[in-house]
């Protein structure tokens, strides 16, 4: 008779599931899947980024920390962490303790204060704003640096200005100084990394900075849409649209909004992916339209 395997959680330390007499060394062997020395969970369970985080963070030594992207996975950021703990969990340990595959540890030279923390169901992990830090200093692209701080900032309800004030107070820490620099081209409103590299481009040229997340309302004060990047002044809207809006109820939605919007003299940019290759073309869209806006 087959014991009640989902009765163990998922992950699960091996030598304890043995002690505890609720698998066989050979059960375990054919019915489970390592993940990392003596953690293990079912066979039939999918590899996926949490899973990854949590066996990792039940391997971990004592004091162990969830850090970077698989604390941002924790946190729910969803754009980067996701692809980045399947490589490798970053956890900031004391001593310095045998490396293992698939976890990059991370030397931690003193204690974090509670303040730098956040608990996840027994699992310890570094708090939004270090979080931010940390996924930014341990990123060689100064723009996607940038993006994975909006990412966090975005999803937790995080500011950047509560980040700044953490990088300013932090002491003896690698890559700091730039992190700093990073910050001051960060805004936590940004819903996608296509939105802060739209507004990266758009800050870094010869326009106007645009508003993030500008919310847009006909002349009743109904809410018809909230552009990605907007100009209110100029009344020019601009929109980023990834895969998602191929989906039949965001495109009809979309159609709406756009018929909204020319009614009440908003000029409405759709952005997509290719365009975004062609920079210069780009900002003479954006730029015409700001012009147009000013007649």
């Amino acid at each position: 008779m087959r014991e009640k395997d989902h009765d163990l959680p998922a992950p699960f330390r091996g030598s304890h599931a043995r002690s505890a007499g609720a698998l066989t060394s050979h059960q375990l062997r054919i019915r489970h899947r390592r993940l990392f020395p003596d953690v293990y969970c079912d066979a039939s369970l999918n590899t996926e980024p949490e899973l990854l985080v949590r066996a990792a963070g039940l391997w971990a030594p004592a004091g162990g920390i969830i850090a970077g992207s698989a604390a941002g996975l924790l946190h729910r950021e969803r754009w980067f962490s996701p692809e980045e703990v399947t490589r490798a969990v970053d956890i900031y340990v004391p001593g310095t303790p045998r490396p293992t595959p698939g976890v990059r540890l991370r030397r931690l030279r003193s204690p974090l204060p509670a303040a730098q923390l956040s608990r996840f169901e027994g699992l310890i992990a570094t708090s939004p704003a270090r979080t931010a830090i940390d996924m930014a200093r341990w990123e060689d692209d100064d723009d996607t640096a940038i993006a994975k701080i909006d990412a966090v900032c975005n999803r937790t309800g995080t500011s950047v200005r509560d980040v700044a004030a953490l990088a300013a107070r932090l002491r003896g820490v690698n890559g700091l100084p730039r992190v700093r620099t990073l910050l001051r081209s960060c805004d936590g409103r940004a819903d996608s990394p296509p939105e802060t590299r739209l507004r990266l481009l758009l800050c870094r040229s010869d326009l106007p900075d645009p508003t993030p997340q500008l919310e847009i309302r006909n002349e009743f004060g109904a809410k018809i849409a909230v552009a990605d990047l907007g100009y209110e002044r100029e009344k020019v809207a601009i929109f980023y649209d990834s895969e998602l809006h191929r989906r039949r109820e965001i495109w009809e939605f979309d159609a709406w909004a756009n018929a909204e919007l020319d009614e009440i003299g908003w000029q409405n940019l759709r952005i997509t992916a290719p365009m975004m290759r062609s920079p210069a073309t780009l900002l003479r869209k954006v730029g015409a339209a700001l012009e147009r806006g000013r007649i």
